[in-house]
């Protein structure tokens, strides 16, 4: 693999719905490597597709309000298991998912490696920036979690500053603030 589009889409003015563009600001502090490509994204569906394209894998990472999870709970399904679901995490997703079915029907280089990251949220309707407290706690473990995914898929990934868990293991750690 040698490009990985991250996406993090979101609107950081309604409460837990900005949470992916909040980790992807995160992993664009963390990363320091040309093959990763960080964007925030308030938008979804076909405008997405020219983030998409052209690129070996991508990550997206997306608000999930499921009501079958504790809030913060983290979620990670590929594409395949995307492309199956009946119902989707977010309207977000479903208009991405959908997306991707026409980019590809169209000839465009869509990444076959995709993985959807997402955060189970609870206040998506509210006007506030910065997520709820269980919403804020999950964004450091997903950051880590993503660095870790990438690192699997680009070994010598260059990372700029500790992960999270790197810090917790040798006293560093700074707060999160968002």
């Amino acid at each position: 693999m040698e490009s990985i589009a991250i996406l993090g889409i979101g609107n950081p003015y309604v409460s837990d719905d900005g949470v992916g563009v909040y980790v992807v600001r995160e992993l664009k502090e963390k990363i320091n490597d040309q093959r990763v490509v960080c964007t925030e994204l308030t938008v979804s569906g076909l405008d997405a597709l020219e983030h998409l394209t052209g690129f070996d894998g991508a990550i997206i990472i997306d608000a999930a309000k499921t009501g079958i999870a504790p809030v913060g709970h983290l979620w990670t399904i590929s594409q395949v298991q995307a492309s199956s679901l009946s119902h989707s995490l977010s309207l977000h997703t479903l208009g991405l998912q959908a997306s991707i079915r026409l980019g590809s029907m169209m000839g465009l280089p869509i990444p076959l490696d995709m993985t959807i990251f997402a955060v189970e949220v609870s206040d998506t309707e509210t006007f506030h920036e910065g997520c709820t407290p269980e919403v804020e706690l999950a964004i450091p473990n997903l950051t880590s979690i993503i660095i870790r995914f990438l690192k699997s898929k680009l070994p010598d990934l260059r990372c700029s500053q500790q992960t999270h868990e790197e810090q917790q293991v040798d006293g560093s750690q700074r707060p999160y603030i968002a």
